[in-house]
């Protein structure tokens, strides 16, 4: 019963939100204020100046969160595919680097240069030094 009553008083409330609040002062010079007019005396309608209540805005925020939270994870795939990009990059020129310290450092015949000289013992250890210190740089 007391459910009933309270659901009944919830909801008469709610019909009331949009009754007129009205302001006047007295012959006394006493302010007041209430949702009735008074009868033989002028009042002001101050409804329209007072703010809102008890509306529900969370709607609107949990919109604006989702748009945040959507731009965020957007954010976060591209860092995401940025930074596959650049494994995969070095990965190719690790495997680059490899292969080329693999040919510095066999006993076949080494050409290098743009005529095709060949190349001299001490050059080809230089070229396997640099050619070490690129994979062990781009290795990791």
């Amino acid at each position: 019963m007391l459910r009933i009553i309270v659901a009944l008083c919830l909801s008469l409330a709610a019909l009331e939100s949009n009754a007129q609040l009205y302001k006047w002062v007295d012959s006394e010079g006493n302010t007041h204020y209430s949702d009735v007019k008074p009868k033989g005396q002028s009042a002001e309608d101050i409804s329209a100046k007072l703010p809102s209540t008890n509306v529900d805005s969370s709607h609107e925020k949990l919109q604006a969160l989702d748009v945040i939270r959507q731009q965020r994870l957007q954010d976060q795939q591209k860092k995401q595919q940025q930074l596959q990009n650049q494994v995969k990059q070095r990965q190719q020129a690790c495997s680059q680097a490899r292969r080329y310290l693999s040919r510095v450092r066999g006993r076949s015949y080494f050409r290098y240069g743009d005529g095709g000289q060949k190349t001299s013992e001490a050059d080809r250890k230089k070229m396997q030094a640099q050619a070490q210190a690129r994979v062990d740089r781009l290795c990791k």
